[in-house]
C-alpha cells in the first residue's frame, strides 16, 4: 500500500468580528444582601461599610426596596472590589436618585493605589463612566462617600443597577480532533473521527477552513463537504488545497460539518503525506513548525514597510514577523500553497552577498553566501540564477517569485532578490508573508488538531495460518505435481555443450495458467541467474545423489492462447557445459496447481497471490530433502505482504526390506566363501531409487567340530534407512575322534584289522608305507585287503607275513560334498611275529593256527 496520509485538520476559525470577549459585574440589590452578584462575573468581595455595622437591612446605609439607600450619610462609606487586571476596557453605569435634601455623594474608583473621586453626584442622574488604565487592576473597586457635610436625618439618596461592562481580549478557541484511518484508492473517507471546538467567550464563528497543509497534490486531492448543513456553504480552493466552510454558524454546526468533510484522490495510486492545520482567523497552521502563516496582499509595498507592518501584527497574542523559511516544507507551504507571493525576512543589505534572516527567532542567521553560484549554509530556496544583484542600486531583499518567472528547475515558491521597492511586471512586490510563533513571550495556544489517514499502505495479511499448508512425504514420488500437458509443446529444446534453452507453444485457443518444464536425471546443473526471461519462471533443483539432477522450471504466468512464454524463450547464452551433457527425459506439464496456495485478505481490495520461489533448502538425497515454496500477496495498490512459506519435507523413514540369503554348509574354513552382496536378491523399498548392499561382517560361535558363522549384509536406501539380513554358514570340520591303533600286533598268517572313528566324513582311503613313512600308496580291495575305502581296513592272514613287519598304515578321510583337503589319520605300525612253537627233544614244530 502506498504511504501515510497525515491529516492535520486545519480548521481556520474566523470569529464574529468583535475582536474581544465581554463580561459584566453587576448588583441590582434585589436580593437584599451585600454579597449579591447578578452579572456574568463575581465581585471579589461583598459591600463593606465604614462607620456602620455592615448590616444590609439597618443603619444609615442599607438596602431598601431593591435599592442601596443613603440617609444622614455624614462620614459613612461603602465599597466593593473586583478584579479587572486582564480587562481591555470597562464602563461603569448605575442610576442615582436624590430622594430628599440637597446633599451630594462622591463616586470614587480605586486607581491601583487608593480611591479617588471621579464624579460628584448631585441631582438624580444615570451615570456612565469609562474606566482608565490605572483603574483596570486586580485591586479595582468602587466606593461611595459623602461629598458634602451636614446631612440631616431626613436627607436621602439611592443607587441602583450598578453594572461594570468589561471588555476582555478575545480568548482563542481550543480545537481537538482524533482520527487514524486507512484510505483506499478510489474511495472517500471522513478526515476526522471526532472533533471538538470550544471557546471560553464565543459560541459562533463565521467560517471554518480545512486545508491540506503538506504534500498536497493539486488536481488530485479533494476535500468535500457531505450531507446537509443549512447554515454552512463549502468552497474549494484548488491552489491552496483548502476547503472553506462559510457560516456564520455555531461551533456545534461546524463540528458536524468537519466530521462530514471527506478526503478523496482521483489518482489510481495516491501516495505521499498530507497535513491539515487548525487555526483561528485566516492564518494557516503548519504542524511541522507549529507556526502560523498568512499572506497579506499589499501590491507595491516596499520590503522595509512590509517588515514594519508584519512586526505590528499579532495573532492571538503571537508576535508577527516577516516569514523566515528554514526548510523545504516550510518554503512550499508559504510559496506553492500560498494565495499570493510576497516579501520574506531575508536581506544582504549589511554585507553584500551575506544573506541573513533578520526577522523572527532566526534573526541574524546567515543562510547563504554569494550570488547564484554561492554556498548554501543552512537552507535556501533560490530561483534559477538567483540571487543575481542586478541593477544600479543592487538587489538586497528576498521575495517569493511569481510562478511565471520560476526557472532552472526551481520549485514554485522559489526566491528572487529584489530592490527595496520591488521590480516591474512579474517582479513587482505583491505583498508580504507573516509568520507567527517562536518569539519570546508568545503564549501557548491549543488551536490546532491533527488526525491521520493512511493512503492504503497496509499490506495484505494472510488468512491461512503459518504452518497450516506444511506437508510431509515419505518419497519424492509422493509429491503432487502437474500432469503431462498435450496443450503445450516445445518449439525447440537445446541441450548441448554451448547451447541450452527452450521455447513453448500453446496449441490451443485457451490460455494455460500453470505450466512446468521438467528435465529428469540431467548430468548438469543450471544457474537460474544466468537464464534469460528470469521473471517467467521459478527454478527448483533436486540432487539425485548419483551425479544427476531433477531440474524444474515452473512458470509464473500463463501461456496465452496460441502464444509462447511471456517475455520470450528461456535460454542460457554463452554457456559451456563441457562435452557429454545429457538427461533421461524432458517434458512439459500443466493443469491445476499441485499445491493449494495460501489465502490472503486486504483492507481495501482483492489480492493476487503469486509464487515467489520454489527451492530445495536441504538436500540429503532423492528422498530426503526440504522444499520451500514462498508466496506473496499483492493488493491493487501494489502493497506486498510478508512472504508466506510452505515447507514440504520429504523424508523417507521406512527401512527397506530383504530376505535372509540361503544358508551354506562347508567342511572347512577354507571353503567358507567370500562375502557376496549379490546373494541379497529381493531387496525392496517404499521409495523409488537404488538400494545399496554392503557386507557388515562375520561372527563365529567358535565351534571346532561344527562352527556356525553368521554373515551380516546391510541394505540401505537413499535416505540412509537400513535393514540387516544374515546368512548362516555352517563349517562341519573333519574330525578324528578315535585314531587307528598305533601298533597292530599280528602273528604271521593271522588276519587283523585297523579302524578309525571320525566325524563329518563319508569317504575313506587307506594307505600303506613300506619305507617307514616316506611314501604312501593307496590300498585297494583284493590281494588280501578289504575295507580299503571304509573306516576299517581288514588284512587277511595270507598277507600277514614277516615281510610286512614294520609296514605303516594310515587313512585319508573326507566328504564327498567337500573340496577340502582330506584329513590324515595317525600311522598304525604292523608288528608281525611268528606263531606258537612246541618243542620235544630238540625238534621244533611251528603250528599253523589253522
Amino acid at each position: 500500500m502506498s504511504q501515510k496520509l497525515l491529516l492535520s485538520i486545519l480548521v481556520l476559525l474566523s470569529l464574529v468580528l468583535t475582536g474581544y470577549g465581554q463580561d459584566t459585574f453587576a448588583d441590582d440589590f434585589q436580593s437584599g444582601n451585600y454579597t449579591s452578584n447578578t452579572g456574568s462575573m463575581n465581585f471579589s468581595t461583598g459591600w463593606t461599610e465604614t462607620g456602620e455595622s455592615n448590616n444590609s437591612s439597618s443603619g444609615r446605609i442599607q438596602i431598601v426596596s431593591g435599592q442601596l439607600r443613603f440617609r444622614n450619610l455624614d462620614n459613612r462609606t461603602i465599597e466593593r472590589t473586583l478584579d479587572l487586571s486582564t480587562a481591555i476596557s470597562a464602563t461603569l453605569t448605575f442610576n442615582y436618585t436624590r430622594v430628599s435634601g440637597n446633599e451630594s455623594i462622591a463616586l470614587q474608583l480605586h486607581n491601583g493605589s487608593n480611591y479617588a473621586t471621579v464624579q460628584t453626584l448631585g441631582g438624580s442622574t444615570n451615570v456612565t463612566y469609562d474606566l482608565n488604565a490605572n483603574q483596570l487592576s486586580a485591586s479595582a473597586g468602587i466606593r461611595f462617600v459623602t461629598a458634602s457635610g451636614g446631612w440631616s436625618g431626613s436627607e436621602t439618596a439611592t443607587i441602583d443597577n450598578i453594572l461594570f461592562t468589561v471588555q476582555y481580549p478575545d480568548q482563542p478557541p481550543v480545537v481537538s480532533a482524533t482520527g487514524n484511518q486507512n484510505y483506499c484508492a478510489g474511495s472517500s473517507i471522513p478526515i476526522a473521527q471526532t472533533i471538538s471546538i470550544t471557546d471560553p467567550d464565543d459560541t459562533t464563528t463565521s467560517a471554518v477552513y480545512i486545508q491540506i497543509s503538506n504534500g498536497y497534490i493539486n488536481g488530485e486531492d479533494l476535500l468535500t463537504l457531505t450531507g446537509s448543513h443549512p447554515n454552512i456553504t463549502p468552497s474549494w480552493d484548488v491552489v491552496q488545497g483548502e476547503l472553506t466552510l462559510q457560516g456564520p454558524a455555531t461551533y456545534t454546526e461546524f463540528e458536524a460539518a468537519v466530521l462530514a468533510t471527506e478526503f478523496s484522490s482521483s489518482s489510481p495510486n495516491p501516495s505521499g503525506s498530507r497535513q491539515f492545520s487548525i487555526t483561528v482567523g485566516e492564518a494557516n497552521f503548519l504542524p511541522a513548525t507549529q507556526h502560523y502563516y498568512e499572506f497579506v496582499s499589499d501590491p507595491g509595498i516596499s520590503w522595509t514597510d512590509a517588515e514594519a507592518a508584519a512586526s505590528s501584527r499579532t495573532y492571538f497574542g503571537l508576535q508577527g514577523y516577516l516569514v523566515t523559511l528554514t526548510s523545504q516544507e516550510e518554503a512550499d507551504f508559504s510559496g506553492a500553497q500560498a494565495s499570493g507571493f510576497g516579501w520574506i525576512g531575508a536581506t544582504d543589505l549589511a554585507v553584500e552577498g551575506e544573506w541573513r534572516w533578520v526577522t523572527g527567532p532566526e534573526a541574524g542567521t546567515q543562510f547563504w553566501q554569494g550570488l547564484a553560484n554561492g554556498t548554501e549554509l543552512t537552507f535556501a530556496n533560490w530561483n534559477g540564477g538567483e540571487p543575481n544583484n542586478v541593477g544600479g542600486g543592487g538587489e538586497d531583499y528576498a521575495h517569493i517569485a511569481a510562478a511565471s518567472v520560476i526557472r532552472g528547475g526551481a520549485p514554485i515558491g522559489a526566491w528572487n532578490d529584489l530592490p527595496n521597492n520591488g521590480g516591474g511586471g512579474a517582479y513587482a512586490s505583491q505583498g508580504y508573508v507573516v509568520e507567527y510563533g517562536g518569539m519570546p513571550g508568545d503564549p501557548v495556544l491549543n488551536i490546532s488538531a491533527t488526525t491521520s489517514i493512511t493512503i492504503d499502505n497496509l499490506a495484505p495479511t494472510w488468512v491461512t495460518s503459518v504452518g497450516a499448508l506444511d506437508e510431509n512425504f515419505q518419497c519424492a514420488s509422493d509429491l503432487p505435481s502437474l500432469s503431462n500437458c498435450s496443450d503445450l509443446s516445445f518449439t525447440f529444446f537445446n541441450e548441448q555443450q554451448y547451447a541450452w534453452g527452450f521455447g513453448i507453444q500453446n496449441n490451443t485457443g485457451t490460455a494455460v495458467p500453470n505450466w512446468e518444464v521438467r528435465i529428469s536425471r540431467a548430468n548438469y546443473q543450471l544457474n537460474a541467474g544466468q537464464l534469460s526471461n528470469s521473471s517467467a519462471f521459478t527454478y527448483t533443483e533436486i540432487d539425485n545423489g548419483d551425479g544427476t539432477y531433477e531440474l524444474l522450471l515452473t512458470g509464473t504466468s500463463a501461456i496465452p492462447a496460441w502464444g509462447g512464454i511471456p517475455g520470450g524463450a528461456i535460454q542460457w547464452p554463452g554457456v559451456n557445459f563441457g562435452a557429454g551433457i545429457s538427461s533421461s527425459s524432458r517434458g512439459i506439464f500443466c493443469g491445476s496447481p499441485p499445491f493449494t496456495p495460501p489465502v490472503a485478505t486486504d483492507n481495501c481490495s482483492t489480492v493476487t497471490v503469486s509464487q515467489l520461489s520454489d527451492a530445495i533448502t536441504v538436500n540429503n538425497g532423492t528422498n530426503d530433502f526440504v522444499r520451500v515454496i514462498t508466496y506473496q500477496a499483492v493488493d491493487a495498490s501494489g502493497n506486498t505482504s510478508v512472504p508466506f512459506v510452505k515447507t514440504i519435507t520429504v523424508m523417507d523413514t521406512i527401512d527397506p526390506t530383504a530376505s535372509n540369503p540361503a544358508a551354506i554348509n562347508v567342511f572347512c574354513s577354507s571353503n567358507v566363501p567370500s562375502p557376496d552382496i549379490t546373494v541379497v536378491t529381493d531387496g525392496a523399498d517404499n521409495c523409488a531409487g537404488g538400494l545399496t548392499v554392503t557386507h557388515v561382517g562375520d561372527s563365529s560361535d567358535g565351534g571346532t567340530v561344527t562352527e556356525t558363522i553368521t554373515r551380516t549384509y546391510r541394505i540401505a536406501d537413499s535416505a540412509s534407512n537400513t535393514t540387516d539380513v544374515t546368512q548362516i554358514i555352517t563349517v562341519s570340520n573333519f574330525t578324528i575322534t578315535t585314531q587307528p591303533q598305533p601298533t597292530i600286533n599280528a602273528i604271521v598268517g593271522t588276519a587283523v584289522s585297523i579302524s578309525v572313528v571320525a566325524s563329518n566324513v563319508n569317504t575313506f582311503q587307506w594307505q600303506l608305507s613300506s619305507d617307514g613313512g616316506t611314501t604312501y600308496t593307496n590300498i585297494v580291495n583284493g590281494a588280501g585287503y578289504s575295507g580299503a575305502q571304509s573306516s576299517m581296513l581288514s588284512l587277511n592272514g595270507s598277507i600277514v607275513t614277516t615281510a610286512q613287519n614294520g609296514y605303516l598304515y594310515r587313512v585319508l578321510m573326507s566328504h564327498s560334498a567337500s573340496s577340502c583337503p582330506p584329513l590324515v589319520s595317525g600311522n598304525s605300525l604292523l608288528a608281525v611275529s611268528p606263531g606258537t612253537v612246541i618243542t620235544n627233544r630238540r625238534i621244533t614244530f611251528r603250528l599253523n593256527p589253522d
